[in-house]
């Protein structure tokens, strides 16, 4: 064998990658993505929870709408379900479910608007993490 045919036989095994470079690489993929989950993640939960004052919002327009057509509030949820007028659209497309697949909690307050509750992301009643449209020391 010649110089030129060793050279030939060493360049064809060298074309690959070697176990240290591809540990090397799985390494830094593994450290990047340890940074970037938790701040996926968080974004998530934030757009969750943005998607919940909206939906309460909608669900808030929606029983105003009520209000001045039927000249009363609608009693229930359900009642924002049914068509504004035979064979017509209802108040409120859809059913009123939270991101966390929670229904929403809707409750007269007299003459007030309705407080309409989302449990937030624990799905119990109470805590830091329910979002309303009621603040209780602004609408007494």
């Amino acid at each position: 064998m010649n110089n030129q045919e060793k050279r030939t036989a060493r360049e064809a095994l060298r074309q690959g990658f070697t176990l240290i470079e591809i540990l090397v690489v799985v390494a830094i993929i593994g450290m990047l993505g340890a940074v970037a989950v938790p701040a996926i993640m968080s974004n998530l939960e934030s757009s969750r929870i943005e998607t919940t004052r909206v939906l309460i919002k909608n669900v808030e327009t929606a029983a105003g709408t009520y209000k001045i057509k039927k000249g009363k509030s609608p009693a229930t949820l359900d009642l924002l379900k049914e068509p504004q007028t035979e064979g017509g659209d209802p108040w409120l497309e859809g059913d009123p479910v939270d991101p966390w697949g929670n229904d929403l909690k809707y409750e007269l307050q007299g003459k007030r608007k309705p407080k309409i509750t989302s449990w937030g992301p624990d799905g119990e009643e109470g805590g830091d993490d329910d979002i309303t449209n009621y603040d209780e020391k602004k609408d007494k």
